[in-house]
Parts: structure tokens; C-alpha cells; sequence
């Protein structure tokens, strides 16, 4: 006879909670990205910048492409390209992006798996980094050697946009957890070196039922400086760095307006944007 169904149960059990249910990219896209916002910023950068509408994007550490896919949806001249070492995470963007976009958008999209150093072709005129991860590179010379291999893969006119983590608490070990109604995105900056500024963080999802995806995704990474992230741009060929900050409301929440300020007040924790002229 079959043994009692106590285990059975048990397994049954742990595929019936939310985190068993759930899918980490979705959740991650939910929690932490904005494409729509990011492709708005971009095109009016650029604009101010350049004087005239950017075509081609590519972006770095692309994950799940959601960008790519908004990129190239947002007019029908548009196209991107991907770049990221995890085929997997790639393939699920095919599946749940570029292929349901349907194939007049899918046939603008290139996704490229490869270490983003070594792909500078085709030129583009655009190239992003976001959600910080260039700070996988731990060194000047990593970084300077990404930088100077983005620069080469621009257009003349391109522009090269990224995002940056700043702030007193961006150095300190703790969590920070935001509530989106069906689960809790927590972020832990579990590590910090003082000296070299390694810091390793990770991504929680938990859920209301008490059950949690822990160490959902992890990052060995170094905080750069703005003033470093300067130096090493122009060390790699930008000719002009553009830090922007974004502008509050009354109640001091962020309106989605950036511009470039003359003056920062450091604050606990914030994000911003930088743009790198070629």
C-alpha cells in the first residue's frame, strides 16, 4: 500500500502558498522597474541633449528585456538590442514580452547573450544601465574598461544613461520593505565594507499568508560615488556627465520631473539618473 499521505500533504501544502505560486521576475518587474517612465526619460534626454529623436537603444544587464520591449512599442522606427550573461532570465522575457508584443515588434528586438564589455556592435544611440548593475564591477579598471567599451558602441551623437544608489543609509546594513498590496518587496543591504565599499545585498518577496521567497535575487556588488562615476566616464571617452535629481510635490513625493541641479542636499536614501554625452 502507498504510505500514509502525511508527506503527500506536506508537499501539497508548500506548492500551495503564494510564494510557491508566485514567479520572482514578475515580482521583480512589479517592485523595482518603471520601463514606461525609463523610455520617456530617455527620449527627452536625449532631445534636450541632441537635438533631435533617438532610434536605437541598447541595454545593459537586460534581464527580462521589459525595457527593450517598451523601448521598441513606443514608436514603430524604434529598436533595441539586450545584453545579459543569464539566457534564462532572457528566455523568460521572450516568453512574457517579446514574443506577446507580437512580431512586427518582436522583429526590432535583438537579445544578445554575452558579457556586455565585448559587444559594441551594432552602434546605437542609446545605451542604459539600470537598477545599478555596473557595481558588479568591483574595480576602476572593470569599470573603466565597461565604460570605455559603452562609449565605443555609440553612436556619434549617443548618450549613455544610468541610474545610481546614494544617500547616508545606502551605506549602512538594514532592510527596507515596501508594501504592494499582495506581497512586501524587501530590500537588505546585508553587508557593507567600509574601506572598499563591497556591499552585498539581496530581495525578499513576502506574501500574506506568511510565507516568503527568500534571497529571491542576490548581488555582490561595490557602491560607486558620484564623483567617481564622473571621473571614470570621462576617462573613458564621455565628453559631458549630467547628474539630474527629481522634483517633489507639497507633500515632498517625487513628481517623475528630473533636472539637473546645481546644489544636493544629501538625504537618507535616494536614486537618480546620470547621462553620459559621447
Amino acid at each position: 500500500m502507498p504510505r500514509s499521505s502525511a508527506s503527500s500533504k506536506s508537499r501539497a501544502s508548500a506548492r500551495s502558498t503564494l510564494a510557491a505560486q508566485a514567479d520572482r521576475h514578475a515580482l521583480y518587474e512589479r517592485a523595482v522597474q518603471d520601463p514606461e517612465g525609463d523610455v520617456k526619460f530617455f527620449a527627452r534626454t536625449y532631445r534636450k541633449l541632441r537635438g533631435h529623436e533617438p532610434v536605437s537603444m541598447r541595454e545593459d544587464f537586460c534581464g527580462t528585456a521589459a525595457l527593450c520591449e517598451a523601448w521598441a512599442r513606443s514608436s514603430p522606427e524604434r529598436t533595441a538590442m539586450g545584453v545579459d550573461l543569464s539566457q534564462e532570465t532572457m528566455n523568460w522575457g521572450l516568453e512574457h514580452h517579446i514574443v506577446p508584443a507580437g512580431r512586427e515588434i518582436a522583429s526590432r528586438v535583438t537579445l544578445v547573450c554575452e558579457d556586455v564589455r565585448e559587444v559594441r556592435r551594432p552602434k546605437v544611440d542609446l545605451t542604459c544601465a539600470l537598477n545599478f548593475s555596473y557595481n558588479c564591477f568591483k574595480t576602476r579598471a572593470e569599470l573603466l574598461s565597461y565604460f570605455t567599451a559603452v562609449h565605443a558602441g555609440l553612436n556619434r551623437d549617443g548618450v549613455f544613461l544610468l541610474d545610481m544608489l546614494g544617500g547616508t543609509e545606502a551605506i549602512l546594513e538594514g532592510t527596507t520593505d515596501n508594501d504592494h498590496g499582495d506581497f512586501i518587496y524587501r530590500w537588505e543591504q546585508a553587508k557593507f565594507d567600509a574601506f572598499s565599499h563591497d556591499f552585498q545585498c539581496y530581495i525578499h518577496f513576502l506574501f500574506p499568508d506568511g510565507s516568503k521567497i527568500y534571497r529571491a535575487f542576490s548581488y555582490d556588488w561595490r557602491l560607486w560615488m558620484a564623483p567617481e562615476l564622473r571621473d571614470i566616464l570621462l576617462e573613458a571617452g564621455f565628453s559631458k556627465v549630467h547628474f539630474y535629481w527629481e522634483k517633489t510635490d507639497a507633500k515632498g513625493e517625487g513628481t517623475g520631473v528630473f533636472y539637473e541641479p546645481d546644489y544636493v542636499e544629501n538625504q537618507e536614501i535616494w536614486w537618480t539618473y546620470i547621462a553620459a554625452e559621447r
